[in-house]
């Protein structure tokens, strides 16, 4: 059989990609599938950071600023622990891009206080100077659009 695949490369390249095929169905699919489940202890989104969300889509946030922090040693350094796809069950849509002009947003909450989010979105220079970040003056006067993010937040979770 092996004398008969070494004189043929067609059949033995053929062979090969068999062999390969099923050992990749193999290993990476229970993993793929298995990393794609929700991390224990997550929970869909609520009313509020589901309204908060929408904003962050509505204002083009995610055209900056990325929410995934990547497994590279740099990016772990300076926005902590690397995201996990578990952590994405519940977003609808994905919003991970990959574009740094403006910081990850995934854990920016765990590091900055509420006062100091305010200020930044009100004049961002004043707390990153050199930032290129428009203001958002406009946010403190505009009211959240709750109607759309509660019926968001049944749909996930009724998924």
């Amino acid at each position: 059989m092996f004398t008969f695949l070494e004189k043929n490369p067609f059949f033995f390249t053929l062979a090969f990609v068999v062999a390969f095929a099923v050992a990749g169905v193999v290993e990476i699919l229970p993993n793929f599938f298995k990393s794609a489940r929700p991390i224990e202890g997550l929970k869909p989104y609520t009313i509020l950071e589901t309204a908060g969300r929408q904003v962050y889509i509505n204002e083009g946030c995610y055209n900056c600023h990325s929410q995934l922090i990547r497994p590279f040693q740099a990016e772990v350094q300076r926005y902590g622990a690397y995201s996990l796809s578990g952590e994405y069950a519940y977003d609808r849509p994905f919003l991970w891009g990959s574009r740094r002009i403006g910081p990850d947003l995934h854990r920016v909450g765990d590091v900055r206080t509420t006062a100091w989010h305010e200020k930044h979105m009100l004049d961002p220079t004043s707390v990153v100077p050199g930032s290129i970040m428009p203001a958002y003056k406009h946010l403190f006067k505009k009211d959240a659009d709750f109607n759309t993010a509660f019926a968001e937040a049944y749909t996930q979770r009724s998924l």
